[in-house]
């Protein structure tokens, strides 16, 4: 192919012949498509596609980029618009390259569609490579918290392809990671690409971010991420990038890729144990006056765990299994044990006998918490909650 010209990529503008495909992502919480990625496409008069490989080092190497996303900005927005209107919950995400968030254009530009209504913030998410951030300026460090103070949500690209993602990750403000796709071809084949990936969603989940695996090839690679705990995936298996409208028939066919969130689960079963050994720690802390009273960081409202975030949040839709509903009664108790040990331990007058009853009575609860939880997963395992390609349709 000949080398693209400027005037070539103005002209074809002019003309319109730039368009989304969208590449759909299947939440792995609620079993059903949770969006789609945008991606540029060139439609040439002669019906042949161009992908952006094909043109968008040209259009950055003559500053066109900026150009080419302030013309196709009102089509995305009509799309998100289109995509919500289908179910409020489908988010649209596109690409950035991290030098051209330098420009203030091309953030106004989306701040602009945030207040004047054209995009909702929580629906739109910008992607971007953490790769490509590490030396990224302050003026690219502001214009992703005017964003995110917005409203709008970052995905870090990369995630896993090396330091420098983390580098990033610690230092901008991402709400979710893309698992790098290499990672992810990888996790059947090569244990170490396996522990890293497991590694990633842990990491992620600890940081309270969204993970989406993305390049995912195989029903087992599928289900290697739904049980590890990832939150969404997206790859050819599920379905390769679609023109709008199919994209928008394939989102309203509800299709149902998994049933229960059994990777969440265990997820949320490597937090309890965590979190039972920092009560533990600090109580033995503040008796030996090594840490100050007065902190109640580890017991208090059991609605503001992460387990209590998304059993009262978001997942009230599996509010009817009584496996689910079961879990709320020890959480609390667990809560309830936890807030008693930790103000027994910032009183100097209590007993040490009376201490160890009360972290007694937490593993209890802790015990019992941890079996309801276990049960719960044994139940969506052996009924066959993994789901299938075809799924069912709800």
């Amino acid at each position: 192919m000949s080398e693209i010209r400027p005037a070539q990529i103005l002209r074809a503008l002019d003309a319109g012949e730039f368009e989304f495909f969208h590449q759909p992502k299947v939440s792995f919480l609620t079993g059903r498509v949770s969006g789609c990625e945008a991606l540029l496409r060139w439609r040439r008069p002669d019906g042949s596609l161009l992908l952006p490989g094909d043109f968008l080092p040209q259009a950055e190497s003559c500053g066109l980029v900026t150009e080419i996303a302030r013309r196709m900005f009102p089509l995305l927005c009509r799309e998100q618009a289109a995509f919500a209107a289908v179910r409020e919950d489908l988010r649209v995400s596109f690409n950035v390259n991290p030098n051209d968030l330098e420009n203030e254009e091309l953030v106004e530009l989306v701040l602009e569609g945030v207040a004047g209504g054209l995009l909702l913030p929580n629906q739109v998410q910008v992607e971007l490579a953490g790769s490509d951030c590490r030396y990224g300026s302050l003026t690219l460090q502001a214009n992703l918290e005017l964003l995110a103070g917005s409203g709008v949500q970052l995905v870090m690209d990369d995630f896993g392809a090396g330091a420098a993602s983390l580098e990033a990750l610690n230092r901008l403000p991402f709400s979710a990671v893309k698992i790098d796709r290499r990672v992810v071809g990888g996790l059947l084949a090569d244990d170490r690409c396996a522990a890293l990936a497991l590694a990633a969603i842990r990491a992620a989940h600890e940081l309270d971010l969204t993970v989406i695996a993305q390049g995912v090839e195989s029903e087992e690679e599928f289900h290697f991420l739904h049980h590890a705990g990832c939150s969404e995936a997206q790859g050819y298996w599920i379905s390769p990038p679609l023109p709008f409208e199919e994209a928008l028939e394939f989102a309203g066919a509800d299709r149902r890729w998994c049933d229960f969130p059994v990777g969440l689960l265990r997820q949320i079963e490597l937090d309890h144990i965590q979190w039972r050994k920092a009560v533990i720690d600090r109580v033995v802390g503040v008796r030996n006056r090594r840490l100050p009273a007065g902190s109640r960081r580890f017991g208090t409202d059991p609605q503001e765990c992460r387990f209590g975030r998304w059993f009262y949040g978001e997942e009230q839709g599996f509010a009817s299994d009584p496996g689910f509903a079961g879990l709320e009664e020890p959480h609390r108790n667990l809560h309830r044990a936890a807030d008693r040990l930790l103000a027994a331990a910032e009183q100097e007058n209590t007993a040490p006998a009376a201490i160890e009853r009360m972290v007694a009575e937490l593993q209890e609860r802790s015990e019992e918490f941890l079996r309801a939880l276990q049960a719960l997963e044994r139940q969506a395992l052996l009924s066959g909650a993994a789901g299938g390609r075809e799924g069912r349709v709800a």
